[in-house]
């Protein structure tokens, strides 16, 4: 009997994580883009009145570091971690 191998995910995705690790509970979707995710993010943030609209570039990454963590999936389905929430020492891209 022949074996035929899962079918390997070519598009990356990634999603939201909260500070526990777990998908983000209000988040919780595919973004086809980094980018993508980090805007739906910082958007929330600043409905939940966590960032003011007015702050500057560097205060709402730093509220971005602190209450959202990114994952993003492997060719095999998985999720990896490439940001955990809390962690202050990544920067978003572009910056």
């Amino acid at each position: 009997m022949a074996y035929a191998p899962r079918q390997a995910i070519s598009t990356r995705l990634y999603r939201l994580t909260d500070r526990q690790g777990q998908p983000h509970p209000v988040l919780d979707e595919s973004f086809e883009s980094l980018e993508l995710a980090l805007e739906a993010a910082l958007e929330w943030l600043e409905l939940q009145g966590l960032v003011d609209e007015r702050a500057d570039q560097r205060e709402r990454e730093r509220q971005l570091a602190l209450q959202v963590g990114v994952e993003m999936s492997t060719p095999s389905g998985c999720w990896r971690t490439l940001r955990h929430a809390g962690f202050m020492a990544w920067r978003s891209p572009g910056c």
